[in-house]
């Protein structure tokens, strides 16, 4: 009897087991990129679409201020994915700013399934730097300063001016220009008086 018991009970919890695996997540996962992440240049993204009565799937985006909620589509998904890549997505095709991506599920029995993860894309503007934590300073330790008494300075001291030679006078003479200057008026005088004599000799002659 126990064994018979066994026997029915074995199938019935293996069954189950099957329906609540194959039941799996009730809604559609992004596991990357996270709310409000930066994303630059190829961004792989990663989720889940594995839902029950699965039949296909969708990853749009669109901008968070448009306000016609136009949605610009990344990818379509025929097959489930269950935590893995969905799609490598390429945002150096659109401009930087912030944007909502949504991954859709549809089901066979006509309804669907959402989840939406905003982000924002930097390719093309500059990071904000974050602001560097400034720590308190503690006052500084006022330590006296010493005082020094100077040495008594011996006086220097000024040098005497040293005197200016003056330029070579232009009018003074050697001692042989002078000699010479003699000679030259001897010479001079010497030939005067004999003119002069010679006037005279001639006139009485």
């Amino acid at each position: 009897m126990r064994l018979n018991l066994i026997g029915w009970f074995l199938p019935a919890a293996l069954l189950i087991g099957t329906s609540a695996a194959a039941q799996g997540a009730t809604a559609p996962i992004i596991t990357f990129p996270a709310a409000n992440q930066v994303l630059q240049g190829q961004v792989a993204v990663t989720g889940t679409t594995d839902l029950p009565n699965f039949a296909s799937a969708e990853l749009d985006f669109d901008y968070s201020d448009d306000v016609t909620n136009t949605r610009f589509l990344i990818q379509m998904m025929t097959e489930p994915i269950d935590n893995n890549l969905l799609v490598t997505w390429d945002t150096t095709t659109i401009s930087d700013g912030d944007y909502t991506l949504f991954l859709h599920v549809n089901l066979t029995d006509g309804t669907s399934k959402e989840i939406t993860v905003p982000v924002r894309v930097r390719n093309y503007t500059a990071l904000p730097t974050p602001t560097p934590t400034v720590m308190p300073t503690l006052p500084a330790l006022q330590v006296p300063t010493p005082i020094l008494l100077a040495p008594t300075m011996t006086p220097t001291l000024a040098p005497l001016p040293t005197p200016t030679l003056l330029p070579p006078n232009p009018l003074a003479m050697n001692k042989d220009e002078i000699y010479n200057e003699f000679w030259r008026g001897s010479l001079i005088v010497l030939i005067l008086f004999l003119a002069f004599g010679l006037m005279i000799r001639l006139r009485r002659s």
